[in-house]
């Protein structure tokens, strides 16, 4: 099993920096106002979850499949054999609403007839590489 950490670009440390800096201040000033803090302390807590889950995410080359961790709760398992494209990258957008994609770089992976889903890891060349090694052997599915 080999493990790939996620590549954060710089545009991510920019947005989340001030953002966490702004969510703590408008706790602070809405303390005051009971009503303010009810309604504000989800809002902050969503906030917080979206930008700290991806520091926890990774991709795993497991003996059959590639499994995906999206952060603290989302996970998937891509058998290699289903498969179909690896393709990089570079867009600030990801083409998947599914996504490990914290930076410019990364690799959309097609798999199944229409799924996909997207990576963005340290080193995409050495991933990509390693990744159609193991799929080309797998077994492949009969239909």
């Amino acid at each position: 099993m080999k493990k790939y950490k996620p590549l954060f670009d710089k545009l991510y440390w920019i947005i989340f920096i001030p953002t966490i800096i702004l969510v703590v201040g408008l706790t602070v000033v809405a303390a005051f106002d009971t009503v303010a803090l009810i309604t504000i302390i989800p809002v902050d807590l969503f906030i917080i979850y979206f930008f700290i889950s991806p520091l926890f995410g990774y991709v795993e080359l497991r003996e059959n499949s590639l499994f995906i961790r999206y952060g603290l709760i989302l996970k998937k398992e891509i058998p290699y054999s289903s498969i179909r494209e690896l393709v990089r990258d570079r867009r600030f957008y990801a083409n998947s609403m599914m996504s490990l994609k914290n930076a410019f770089d990364h690799v959309n992976i097609k798999y199944n007839k229409f799924d996909l889903t997207c990576v963005s890891v340290v080193n995409n060349d050495e991933f990509i590489k390693e990744v159609n090694e193991r799929i080309k052997k797998a077994p492949t599915e009969i239909l």
